[in-house]
């Protein structure tokens, strides 16, 4: 079963969780909650907790397992594909938007950004008991909460819970990493890289060079491309092209439209200039791609 947004989710499986309709979603993973069909999550950002039993899954294409105070932190850029369970498993699934996330921390992140470079190379790992304790304790508020559907404040107590379970795991990062004294990292090279991050996303069907989104940003593009390499370690038209490339595959996946259609939307002069950049990209046209996808579906 493929969820490419969180209103798929919502609509197919809604009836095992409880949701917010602005974007968020608790869903308690069971045996008896559980359908023997894997389960495929695109575009949505998710926390993965275990308590008792064993999971598994493929995050961005990678094997994982996990179990007894296993968590998992599964970027929205990171498609996830929930497995197979074990009959005993108790765990929990928190979905939420972009949208939602970016309503809540309003620039002011919990988390430096080492915390996010980390959880995209390894978004797995185990946490100590008494940690994944107070992790559940957030969860029962979270889910009280979304219960609680007449109270005339649900929104923002939900919020609020949500943001208590967000400092809880960027405490437990910054005692493990004893990266305390990162948060110093949030000034204005850090904000700017934020505002470029969330930038990207929004204008990629515009924009594929440096100076568009420097000018965005009212900085030089050498400005920007410090910045980049200095948090990220790579350049700023290294992380374009992975958001254009994404983006074509992504139209070439859900729509039907043709290679011009695809470069007149992108803004890109030509249709044989996105043809040039796919094969750089991934080593075949956007024909050929389609072609053997088409065939890997049907067979």
């Amino acid at each position: 079963m493929d969820f490419k947004d969180f209103k798929d989710f919502t609509t197919l499986y809604g009836r095992y969780c409880l949701f917010s309709d602005e974007g968020f979603a608790l869903w308690k993973i069971t045996a008896e909650t559980w359908t023997s069909t894997p389960m495929v999550f695109e575009g949505v950002h998710s926390f993965l907790l275990v308590r008792e039993g064993e999971m598994h899954v493929r995050i961005d294409g990678r094997a994982c397992s996990l179990s007894r105070n296993g968590f998992a932190d599964i970027l929205d850029v990171m498609p996830l594909e929930l497995i197979s369970i074990s009959r005993n498993l108790q765990a929990c699934q928190l979905l939420f938007t972009e949208n939602f996330l970016s309503d809540l921390i309003k620039n002011k992140p919990p988390f430096p950004f080492s915390y996010i470079l980390e959880t995209q190379k390894s978004p797995v790992f185990v946490e100590e008991r008494a940690t994944m304790e107070g992790y559940w304790q957030r969860i029962e508020n979270i889910e009280a909460v979304l219960r609680n559907r007449s109270h005339y404040f649900r929104s923002e107590m939900l919020k609020n819970a949500f943001w208590m379970f967000l400092l809880d795991v960027a405490d437990s990062y910054l005692h493990r990493t004893g990266s305390g004294g990162e948060q110093s990292e949030s000034g204005r090279m850090d904000k700017l890289f934020m505002q470029f991050t969330r930038l990207l996303p929004q204008y990629i069907q515009q924009g594929h060079t440096v100076g568009f989104y420097a000018s965005l940003l009212c900085i030089t593009p050498q400005y920007l491309s410090r910045i980049v390499r200095r948090i990220t370690g790579e350049s700023v038209s290294g992380m374009i092209n992975r958001m254009l490339i994404g983006e074509i595959v992504k139209l070439l996946d859900d729509t039907d439209k043709s290679v011009q259609e695809i470069a007149l939307m992108l803004h890109f002069s030509d249709q044989a200039t996105p043809s040039k950049f796919f094969r750089r990209q991934k080593g075949c046209s956007p024909s050929e791609y389609r072609k053997s996808r088409k065939l890997r579906i049907h067979g």
